[in-house]
């Protein structure tokens, strides 16, 4: 039992650490979406999305191993002790992403120009310590965009957009609310700073408590499917739980990231309704 408990912890953190919890909740989402609006995303797309978020993740968490100060952290101490193998994988995600958006994605990636170029911008500015916005603003909005950008929902006003964009920003929250610290120390331009860390997490119950009425409202007076609804709420009692814990490194982090896996419920629901 002892050695099952230290083989999942552990894997638990090899997972956060790899970033490999993001891409579970990235493929979640854009699953979710996917089946709510009947748009099939093409592989090569799925692809494309998961190899360049990766890079970018495991890129972002390079960086900051290399900018933290001692003791370092358990994830900052993993990637400079595996450096080589960390940085191998940023190379090949990075090929994979810019050998499959210019070979079969790149009209795709043409069209949505401006959102890429604003993206690469707003992200030179954080690195720079340029940025006009909080970065927990930027994070959520260009997530919530880039999962709706393979789809006809992009850039409209249905209400499961903005219950989406809420969970999303309450999910940064939480999450950069641990690593405060840090980004005191880097003079990052961020929300928490404002704030102290019960403040934040008093600021993320309004937000979900605000989304859950979205939810309702959607559930009473608009005709969605029982399915998307329920993964959603789901997701955002995952959430809510979360906000209850108490904030402690990887475990926590990990924890609030997985809150989405409950969206692929109307996938798994359409699954069954096909069996005999």
């Amino acid at each position: 039992m002892m050695f099952q408990k230290g083989f999942f912890l552990r894997f638990g953190k090899l997972s956060s650490f790899l970033a490999l919890d993001v891409l579970l909740s990235l493929s979640a989402n854009l699953s979710f979406f996917s089946l709510y609006l009947n748009e099939k995303i093409r592989p090569t797309l799925f692809l494309f999305y998961l190899s360049s978020v990766w890079a970018l993740y495991l890129a972002d968490h390079l960086w900051d191993a290399k900018r933290e100060k001692e003791p370092l952290s358990e994830r900052g101490a993993f990637y400079l002790r595996f450096r080589f193998a960390i940085v191998s994988s940023l190379i090949l995600s990075s090929f994979v992403s810019l050998f499959i958006g210019i070979s079969f994605e790149f009209s795709f990636l043409w069209n949505h120009l401006p959102y890429l170029l604003s993206f690469v911008l707003f992200f030179v500015l954080i690195v720079t310590k340029l940025s006009p916005i909080p970065k927990e603003i930027l994070v959520s909005g260009f997530y919530t965009l880039g999962v709706l950008l393979p789809f006809s929902l992009f850039g409209g006003s249905d209400p499961i957009v903005w219950i989406f964009f809420l969970h999303v920003f309450a999910n940064v929250l939480l999450t950069y609310n641990t690593d405060r610290e840090f980004d005191e120390q880097q003079r990052t331009f961020t929300l928490i700073q404002y704030g102290k860390p019960k403040t934040i997490k008093t600021f993320v119950h309004w937000l979900l408590g605000i989304g859950t009425s979205f939810l309702l409202w959607a559930w009473i007076f608009q005709n969605h499917s029982g399915g998307f609804l329920i993964g959603m709420g789901i997701s955002y009692f995952w959430l809510g739980v979360c906000s209850l814990q108490k904030e402690k490194g990887i475990g926590f982090k990990s924890l609030c990231e997985l809150s989405y896996l409950p969206m692929f419920l109307p996938q798994i629901i359409f699954f069954f309704s096909l069996l005999p």
